[in-house]
């Protein structure tokens, strides 16, 4: 039986560790050398990582925080620190034929900057938040689903996947689905036969136009529960999984969270996410 993280691991924002290390690095450099190197380098990490997840969330929003960011921590060293700039300019090779008593990036003009940026991250800041607290749970939900899969082999169908069915009432999966959107484990979309519970390892549901985009465990009126994995989710696994019985351990998860739901024991199933 696997063990541990199976998912392959990519590129992601630390958001403590990076700002931490970058202060650190920017009262070190200040005050050894005077310059500010380090903030021009922070200033691209910021617009590259939004790039980076409005690419895998198929959303705008993470771009156009980290852009601004990058350009506004930017544009406060050219205003605070014109001269200094110019000499650092000039220690790396480049030789502006600029007075450095014309600065024409003003702090009045950085303020109002600042002031979109402040804006800008509480009305769009959410939806990042959100984007990336999913990813987070989805992964969470593949890895567990995966530890009791232990042959390998590809397989891969985008066909929908019957899972079995399971007897509950439309107040318990209303209210099942509710509790699992309150803890951003899944994004649900509802139809007029079922639920689709959504996550995904890359493209957001938050962006999802159609479910077959992302992949789901649904439960329709019947009782019948169906799971559906996309391809970039699949090829996610360090493993080329079982892709059946990898769908059949992703709707037994749920199954048994629906369980703990109707038991009152909804405590467990984010004990059991954590616990891989």
């Amino acid at each position: 039986m696997p063990t541990g993280l199976i998912i392959k691991r990519q590129i992601n924002w630390n958001f403590w560790a990076l700002p931490i290390l970058f202060l650190l690095i920017l009262i070190i450099e200040k005050q050894a050398f005077g310059t500010f190197y380090s903030s021009w380098l922070y200033g691209l990490l910021l617009i590259f990582f939004g790039i980076i997840y409005s690419a895998r969330y198929k959303l705008y929003q993470p771009a156009l925080i980290g852009c601004l960011s990058g350009l506004t921590l930017w544009h406060y060293i050219l205003a605070a620190h014109f001269d200094t700039c110019l000499t650092m300019l000039q220690l790396i090779g480049f030789d502006m034929l600029i007075n450095p008593a014309n600065n024409p990036f003003s702090m009045g003009i950085w303020m109002i900057n600042l002031v979109v940026l402040l804006i800008v991250i509480p009305i769009f800041g959410g939806i990042v938040s959100k984007s990336f607290r999913l990813e987070q749970s989805a992964k969470r939900i593949f890895n567990t689903a995966a530890q009791t899969v232990i042959s390998t082999g590809n397989g891969f169908t985008s066909r929908p996947y019957v899972a079995g069915n399971a007897q509950y009432s439309k107040e318990q999966i209303t209210g099942f689905t509710q509790y699992l959107a309150g803890q951003m484990i899944i994004h649900p979309s509802y139809t007029e036969s079922a639920v689709f519970l959504t996550f995904s390892m890359g493209r957001s549901p938050l962006a999802m136009r159609e479910t077959n985009e992302i992949s789901y465990v649904s439960f329709d009126n019947g009782g019948n529960i169906t799971v559906h994995i996309t391809k970039k989710d699949y090829k996610r696994f360090r493993k080329q999984l079982t892709f059946n019985r990898l769908c059949e351990s992703l709707g037994d998860l749920f199954k048994r969270f629906l369980n703990y739901y109707a038991n009152n024991q909804e405590a467990r199933i984010m004990t059991e996410l954590k616990s891989f």
